[in-house]
């Protein structure tokens, strides 16, 4: 196993992340799938991307929690790189309409994110931060489900921001959403006004899929020579 490329990828985040409510399992699934045709087709590659997304969870949450997920993915001591991807900014901006606050106050975001990326430095060789996504705020104010909750495109943003400054002085991967999406028919890739619909989620991946093959963090095609042969053992 010495000579195999081994990478992990961890995706952090919440409701989104873990791809509600895609009956495809969302974007992170989608990022898995042409993972795992690769290990199928080329034996000098192991890739294994892990969902990690919790719903409702907040960069509070994922502070908590990243070492723990961390150290339960280790695949035999023998990873040869591993990337961690946050998808943080939007349960942070949820408000609290009658207390008029954030759900994690601004301050305390921007201290999560860098905590985020302090740690993420001791453990893993690569860093991404995914912006979140905006909202029909016509759907998300007050959110159906919760109607002492709301959320803003506004507020979304400033949150966006946020992590796109600290990302730009920390010179971390920061891979832009809110701004792409917002200039399509974005309403119409929302589900419930909140979390995208099964399109929705094929969009952020194709961002993130571009993002990640631009920039060779990760390689998603097999050599011409392996599908063949693949295709001939079928």
């Amino acid at each position: 196993m010495s000579d195999t490329d081994i990478v992990e990828v961890m995706v952090f985040g919440d409701s989104i992340t873990y791809g509600a409510w895609d009956n495809n399992g969302g974007w992170v699934q989608k990022l898995r799938e042409p993972m795992d045709v690769k290990n199928l087709v080329d034996s000098s590659v192991a890739y294994f991307v892990y969902n990690l997304g919790v719903v409702d969870d907040t960069s509070a949450g994922i502070v908590k929690r990243f070492e723990h997920e961390v150290a339960a993915r280790r695949y035999l001591n023998e990873v040869q790189k591993r990337v961690a991807i946050f998808c943080v900014g939007l349960n942070d901006s949820e408000i609290i309409l009658k207390k008029k606050t954030n759900r994690v106050p601004p301050e305390e975001f921007e201290h999560n994110v860098n905590e985020l990326i302090r740690m993420a430095r001791e453990h893993v060789d690569k860093i991404i931060f995914v912006g979140p996504t905006p909202v029909d705020e016509t759907l998300a104010e007050p959110v159906p489900w919760d109607t002492e909750k709301a959320y803003r495109n506004s507020v979304i943003k400033k949150y966006n921001n946020i992590v796109k400054s600290i990302c730009k002085g920390e010179k971390i991967d920061f891979i832009e959403i809110f701004d792409v999406v917002i200039r399509l028919d974005y309403k119409s890739l929302l589900e419930d006004g909140l979390h995208p619909s099964p399109t929705g989620h094929f969009v952020i991946y194709e961002l993130i899929r571009g993002y990640l093959e631009k920039n060779k963090i990760l390689n998603f095609n097999a050599t011409k020579s392996l599908e063949h042969r693949y295709k001939e053992d079928k």
